[in-house]
C-alpha cells in the first residue's frame, strides 16, 4: 500500500477525502467539486490486495484512486483523495495509513472526509442534517457553528472514518467527518448537496448545488451499480453499528 505523486504537491491545503460510502454522499459531492473547480490528477494510491483495476475515462487510463489538486474562482483550494471502487472493510486501516502518509507530505493542515450517515427514515426527510466530528471537540463546535450543523455527539463510527480519526488523534493532524444523513443503499444526491452547502459556508467556496439537485435522478442510474458493489462491501464490515446507539454512560 503506498501514494505516488506524478509532480510535487502545493503544500498546506486541506485535503478532501470521499471514498465510496452510505449513499455514495462524499463520492457524489467530491466528483462535483471536481468537475467543477479547476482541477488535475497529481497521484493516486495503490493498495497492495486489490485486485488490478484501471478506469477509463473519454479515452485516458486512470488509477481508481486518484489525488488531485483542485482550485475555485473564490481562490480555495484543496488537494483530493478520491476513489471509483469500494476500499474492502478489512484494508480501512491501510488505505488510512496511505491517505495520512499523503497528507504528511503534502503539509495538508487538516483531512475533511466526507461521508454519508445511514438513516432508515430518509425517504420522509426533505433536507438531511450534517453532523461534524473531529477529535478536537473545540474545533468540533467552532465548525458546527460556522457550517449551521449539529456536532455528532453519541453513535459509533466505522471503517476508514474512525482509522482516519484515530490516526489523525496520534499524529496530530486534524480530521474533521462531515456526514449527512443518507440512505444506506441507494445514491443520494441530496445529502451530498448538503454536505457541499457545509464546505460553502466553512471554507468560503462558492459551489451551486443547483446542477446537482437537477441531475439527482440521473446520477441515481449512474451510480446504482457503484452503490450495488459499496453496498456488499459494507456487509462485510462492521457498518451496521452505526445504525445502533452506544450504551453510553450511567449517569
Amino acid at each position: 500500500m503506498s501514494f505516488r505523486l506524478t509532480r510535487n504537491v502545493t503544500g498546506g491545503r486541506p485535503t478532501i477525502v470521499a471514498l465510496p460510502d452510505v449513499g455514495l454522499v462524499g463520492v457524489i459531492a467530491a466528483s462535483f467539486m471536481i468537475s467543477n473547480s479547476r482541477s488535475e490528477v497529481i497521484g493516486s494510491i495503490e493498495l497492495e490486495d486489490q485486485p488490478p483495476v484501471a478506469v477509463v475515462q473519454e479515452g485516458r487510463v486512470l488509477d481508481p484512486i486518484r489525488i488531485y489538486e483542485l482550485s475555485t474562482e473564490g481562490g480555495a483550494a484543496f488537494n483530493a483523495v478520491y476513489s471509483d471502487i469500494p476500499v474492502p472493510p478489512a484494508l480501512s486501516w491501510q488505505i488510512s495509513e496511505a491517505i495520512m502518509g499523503f497528507a504528511g507530505s503534502a503539509d495538508s493542515r487538516e483531512l475533511v472526509v466526507l461521508g454519508g450517515l445511514p438513516e432508515p427514515n430518509r425517504i420522509n426527510i426533505e433536507r438531511p442534517r450534517v453532523f461534524v466530528i473531529s477529535s478536537d471537540p473545540e474545533y468540533t463546535n467552532s465548525v458546527a457553528q460556522k457550517g449551521e450543523v449539529e456536532v455528532f455527539e453519541m453513535g459509533y463510527i466505522t471503517g476508514p472514518n474512525a482509522a482516519l480519526l484515530k490516526m489523525g488523534r496520534e499524529r496530530g493532524i486534524r480530521v474533521l467527518l462531515v456526514l449527512a444523513q443518507a440512505h444506506l443503499n441507494y445514491p443520494d444526491p441530496g445529502a451530498s448537496a448538503e454536505v457541499i452547502t457545509f464546505l460553502n459556508r466553512v471554507y468560503g467556496t462558492s459551489y451551486n448545488i443547483q446542477p446537482l439537485m437537477e441531475q439527482a435522478e440521473s446520477i441515481r442510474l449512474q451510480l446504482r451499480d457503484l452503490m450495488r458493489r459499496t453496498a456488499a462491501s459494507l456487509t462485510r464490515g462492521p457498518k451496521g453499528l452505526e445504525l445502533e446507539a452506544p450504551p453510553g454512560y450511567i449517569r
